[in-house]
């Protein structure tokens, strides 16, 4: 399967993958995962769905696990600029040498079970990916496992797994073409991660979205908190939930909307009953979870320049939003959007802060033309031009609009590209 002698190579092969694209189905994983020992059957996890703040939630609750004192194991998807970035214990890179070995040993036992018939025909990025998560954390020896899913939710293919606690960020129309075209239809995909008996921690405030989510925890017997209902967070951070609960939660991720994520994390690590995580330890996770892209400041030779992986209409109100709330009313844009995505809308949201908007096309295979983003900004009345921006920065650059324009514009201007800061500090030098 894998015939790379290098990890670059390797990791070519893998990415050769995703030329099947997304695949709605979860039974090819759990084929291939029994072919592999069943990993993920002897990890314990928290499993986070939803639109936007996934990563953050995840993070966050990562970050809250290790400060109690466990071995933990985060998973993300998509990465920024390295594929190390999807695959944390404790915060720091896995070496390249046991990633290639064990993407080595996959190849070998695919092989194997294919010509007996027990193998899918072929399996996606993801489905590679998210097992190779699942091997890597069985072999790290993790006391706990958190994972984002990659798209929607009951066919992902993390859905293989069995939480101690599910997590639903929120719900917005987003991937409509295989998720559905409403609220609702989107939620019940969702909700397909919500597991018999255990329980689920939302944060939607859609009510169809809500419903939904609420008749799914019925069926399955599962405990429901929603926020808004069942736990409460201010915007100063105070946090309350049942039983009288009060935490102080200070996000070290900017933004008035990682309160909420802040919140989901704390109730869903109140709600398990596997790990022993006291209120103090949530707090500090919380204080000490990063992600690279999540409004990240850099400074470049007295410039000032914000990655954000804002990719869709609900993400770049927040980024509005957020830069608004530090004092940033007008700045320049370096914006690459995939052609799948309401860019009209993602536009609009921008138009009022945005001075000038530089388009290129995201490195991705559903790269949305620059030329096209960049006249139907001209539209709107938003000065833009397809192309990288001139050498000579602007005073505040924000670099948006997908996770691979934030690693283009990392290439471009930032001192250390690639290197970001997670779960409190930078990973580390190991592998790399």
């Amino acid at each position: 399967m894998f015939m790379g002698k290098t990890y670059r190579q390797i990791l070519k092969q893998l990415y050769g993958m995703q030329r099947f694209g997304i695949r709605p189905a979860l039974a090819p994983t759990v084929k291939f995962l029994r072919v592999l020992g069943d990993p993920h059957k002897k990890l314990r996890c928290f499993h986070v769905a939803g639109t936007n703040g996934k990563g953050s939630t995840t993070a966050m609750i990562a970050a809250s696990l290790e400060a109690a004192g466990y071995k933990t194991g985060a998973y993300y998807s998509p990465h920024v600029s390295d594929f190390r970035e999807r695959f944390l214990v404790n915060g720091r890179f896995i070496p390249r040498k046991e990633i290639f070995e064990t993407l080595q040993w996959m190849g070998k036992a695919y092989d194997a079970a294919l010509k007996e018939n027990l193998a899918p025909r072929y399996l996606t990025f993801f489905e590679w990916s998210t097992a190779l998560a699942f091997c890597l954390f069985e072999r790290a020896g993790v006391d706990a496992a958190v994972l984002e899913t990659g798209m929607g939710g009951r066919f992902d293919a993390t859905n293989a797994a069995r939480p101690e606690v599910s997590v639903i960020t929120n719900i917005s129309l987003e991937h409509t073409a295989i998720l559905g075209s409403s609220a609702a239809e989107i939620a019940a995909e969702k909700a397909g991660i919500i597991k018999t008996g255990r329980p689920v921690v939302c944060g939607c405030t859609d009510p169809a979205a809500k419903e939904v989510i609420a008749a799914a925890a019925r069926r399955k017997r599962s405990p429901a908190f929603f926020l808004g209902r069942d736990f409460t967070v201010t915007p100063r951070g105070v946090f309350t939930a049942g039983g009288g609960t009060r935490l102080r939660l200070a996000p070290a991720m900017r933004g008035a909307f990682q309160l909420g994520n802040a919140a989901l994390a704390a109730q869903a690590l109140l709600a398990q009953k596997r790990f022993t995580v006291t209120p103090e330890q949530i707090e500090c996770g919380v204080a000490a979870a990063q992600l690279p892209g999540r409004f990240e400041v850099a400074r470049r030779n007295g410039k000032t320049v914000i990655y954000d992986v804002a990719h869709n209409p609900a993400a770049m109100r927040e980024l509005a939003r957020n830069l608004r709330a530090n004092g940033i009313r007008k700045c320049v844009f370096l914006l690459g959007i995939l052609d799948d995505k309401n860019y009209a809308a993602m536009l609009k949201e921008l138009k009022p802060a945005a001075e000038a908007v530089y388009c290129i096309k995201p490195d991705a295979a559903r790269g949305l033309d620059a030329g096209v983003l960049a006249a139907a900004a001209r539209a709107m009345g938003i000065k833009a031009a397809a192309g990288a921006p001139p050498r000579s920065l602007p005073s505040v650059l924000c670099v948006t609009g997908s996770f691979t324009t934030v690693e283009a514009g990392k290439k471009l201007f930032a001192r250390q590209a690639g290197r970001a800061h997670y779960i409190g500090r930078p990973p580390g030098r190991e592998g790399q």
